[in-house]
């Protein structure tokens, strides 16, 4: 049993006696690191919440923040990685099933799916059977409900062979007068609605907050099963109800199962509760423990007013939406559980949902140290041209199509930009306007595992950059962190190193941290780390969807130029490790006021409508993101590295591949090249106008008067589309 003998020790204090089997599984469920987030809980307060645009920040299920004046947009990131790490299908399902659920949490309908993927290497064959389970997974529940699949990010390696990091997130919207925010009262009706209690998931959430045992078939119990034809029917029914103004306050059946939604809901809000679970509707029969703590999908509470009861009951019929009244509030602060008559539990609410805080031990492994001083020494450069398809065809950089294609990325008909066209999905209101949002979720295991502080910083970044590539103004991230085992000084280090920096960047670009996931744990069966990782998602404003921007190249003799300055920053980059097989090294520098100065520029110069296409510069620097434009418009380019503003350069592949933050590359409309130079010159952005767009497929560079990489867009563009051949192939 997860709890240790000081956890139960302190929980014969709470009741003054000895606990009930009963109560013992809903303190086990209730206190473990997945619900409670006892050992993060205390530096979580670092991160800023607070913004004039939040509506509903930490501590629901789901945040809300105001997009517009009348309309916010609800969102939210969630692990499912050790499901999925035991049953790749049905883990990543389900973990779409509940993330969707949390924006249902306050009415919003959801519109959007995201998919952050950080998993082995397509050549190892169990890796391989994992990403194809975990894909389908999310391709299948995504599609039957009805929600795109719109954005993501994908990383592969290694250290991911057996325990992947599967993170999700979903977008919702709604007029800001129509989200849930009441709270229950004394004599408020509790009703489960949705699908029937079985023994799916028994205790998932200590499954979950424990290292995976070496024969993973043993824990496919804990795992859950989905369903999305029922999720779908929630989504519509809960519409309806909250349209009717008939429920005061919505909460999914998640981790935790029943235990968890019935503490969290008293204890925010100071009450108790009796019910009585032989009322619960279920699919087999079940003893009080299971029924306390089953983590069955697609189940929901609902707060309804009594006098209310009979029209709910109308709308959940007409849905044939199953559904059981299994009790309701008081107000003494104590949760009394039933079954058959005979009292099986009474917990006080308030210390069963929030056990105390524990104070970890934190301190910087041996190899941690190697990120804070450039260790590598590189040989003389290689062929330019070598270097940059190798880039291309590598899994972390080749086009995603294998992946996204087997989304319904359109369904609802409010993509904007198409996954693999822009930095971020951008996504229509449908209110009769222009207006709509940006999304998109970034991460970088690689930086996070050499300097977990910059690393996640940089995330932060990275997703700042993204939103603002297609002219969106970012108002909002929120931050999923995984890490190892909380109770290893050295594990929990990454883990408190990535917190600050995620606190420190977003202070510095004004963003507030809303919402987030913490997910310990993820660590192999003999104890190793994965590469800890810093996910962030990120929301913004677009006011007229219409001149929202992509990164292909559209006009010929169009001018191509970077915007911002270039160091020689190669350390933990993508280059490094492809060609040298080096992961070390100084990771590229935040550099946060660059990030605003910059993003300003290229927000006003899309507003004035200078640029026909924007992209960022990450993972695999210049010459990459240069490739990448060429390849989605199909048109050639021509281009001088001695053009490009840079600094402490002595190496050309420096200029060509690192990875330095905070810049953009961007197509400029020939007629407006010189305003273009203008707006620069008045923001003091350094810009550098390094070529232009051909007519023709090749991509040149050159270095005064002699190319320096010289190739057909064909051989770009097949190096691009490897992933599917690799993962297919495995090869």
């Amino acid at each position: 049993m997860p709890l240790s003998p000081e956890e139960i020790n302190e929980i014969r204090r709470v009741l003054g006696r000895e606990p009930t089997v009963e109560e013992l599984a809903m303190f086990e469920a209730q206190w473990s690191e997945h619900c409670s987030y006892k050992s993060s809980r205390i530096l979580l307060r670092l991160l800023p919440a607070e913004s004039r645009y939040v509506v509903v920040g930490p501590g629901r299920d789901a945040p809300a923040v105001k997009l517009f004046k009348d309309f916010v947009v609800v969102f939210k990131i969630e692990s499912h990685n050790h499901p999925s790490a035991v049953d790749p299908y049905d883990g990543a399902a389900t973990g779409i099933g509940g993330i969707v659920r949390d924006i249902l949490t306050l009415g919003a309908k959801p519109v959007a799916l995201l998919d952050m993927l950080y998993m082995g290497e397509p050549v190892d064959p169990h890796a391989n059977w994992l990403i194809r389970g975990i894909v389908k997974g999310i391709s299948d529940y995504g599609n039957r409900i009805g929600v795109p699949t719109v954005a993501g990010d994908t990383w592969f390696d290694a250290s991911f062979n057996t325990q992947p990091l599967v993170n999700v997130a979903c977008v919702g919207v709604a007029p800001l007068n129509n989200i849930v925010l009441g709270s229950p009262r004394p004599g408020d009706l509790i009703v489960i609605m949705g699908n029937a209690t079985g023994k799916d998931g028994l205790l998932g959430s200590s499954f979950a907050s424990k290292p995976l045992a070496e024969d993973t078939d043993k824990e496919i119990g804990a795992v859950q099963v989905g369903d999305p034809l029922t999720e779908k029917l929630l989504i519509d029914s809960l519409q309806i109800l909250v349209s009717k103004g008939l429920v005061k306050y919505i909460k999914d059946l998640g981790g935790g199962g029943l235990t968890t939604a019935i503490s969290e809901t008293c204890a925010d809000h100071g009450l108790g509760a009796v019910i009585e679970l032989d009322k619960m509707h279920t699919r087999q029969k079940l003893v009080p423990l299971e029924l306390l703590v089953s983590e069955s999908q697609e189940r929901m509470l609902i707060v309804v007013e009594p006098s209310r009861l009979r029209e709910v009951e109308e709308v959940l019929t007409s849905y044939d939406m199953p559904y059981s009244v299994i009790g309701y509030f008081t107000e003494d602060g104590l949760i009394r559980i039933f079954y058959k008559g005979a009292k099986v539990a009474e917990v006080p609410a308030k210390e069963l949902a929030r056990p105390r805080a524990v104070r970890r031990a934190s301190h910087p492994p041996a190899e941690a140290l190697k990120g804070l001083k450039p260790v590598y020494s590189l040989p003389q450069e290689p062929s330019y041209i070598e270097s940059l398809v190798k880039l291309l065809s590598s899994p972390n950089i080749a086009s995603k199509r294998w992946v996204y294609e087997q989304y319904d990325h359109e369904v609802g008909v409010r993509s904007v930009i198409k996954p693999g066209l822009g930095d971020a999905a951008v996504l229509r209101l449908l209110d009769g306007s222009l207006r709509g949002f940006a999304v998109k979720g970034d991460a970088n295991p690689r930086y996070t595992s050499i300097d977990p502080f910059h690393g996640a910083a940089n995330s932060v970044a990275e997703c700042f950059r993204n939103l603002v590539a297609v002219g969106s103004k970012p108002i909002a991230i929120v931050d999923e962190l995984n890490a190892g085992n909380p109770e290893k000084p050295d594990h929990f280090w990454y883990f408190e190193m990535m917190l600050k920096g995620v606190a420190w960047m977003a202070e510095e670009l004004g963003l507030p941290v809303v919402g987030g996931k913490v997910s310990f744990y993820n660590e192999d069966y003999r104890g190793r780390q994965v590469k800890p990782t810093t996910t962030i998602v990120g929301v913004g404003r677009v006011q007229d969807v219409s001149k929202a921007m992509t990164m292909d190249l559209k006009e010929e003799g169009s001018a191509i130029a970077v915007v911002g300055v270039t160091y020689p920053e190669l350390g933990g980059t993508e280059y490094l490790y492809r060609l040298f097989g080096l992961e070390e090294g100084e990771i590229p520098r935040p550099r946060p006021s660059s990030e605003l100065r910059n993003a300003m520029f290229i927000l006003k110069a899309v507003g004035m409508n200078m640029l026909n296409a924007v992209h960022d510069v990450g993972v695999g620097g210049l010459a990459v993101a240069l490739a990448e434009m060429a390849i989605l418009g199909n048109m050639g380019i021509e281009v001088s590295v001695d053009r490009i503003y840079a600094r402490g350069v002595q190496r050309i592949d420096e200029i060509l591949f690192s990875e330095t933050q905070a810049r953009y590359v961007v197509e400029v409309k020939s007629a407006r090249v010189e305003e273009f130079k203008k707006l620069a010159r008045r923001l003091g952005v350094h810009i550098s106008i390094i070529g232009n767009v051909l007519d023709k497929p090749v991509f040149t560079i050159s270095k005064g008067s002699k190319y320096i990489l010289s190739a057909d867009l064909s051989l770009l563009r097949d190096s691009y589309n490897s992933l599917e051949r690799v993962i297919e192939g495995g090869v």
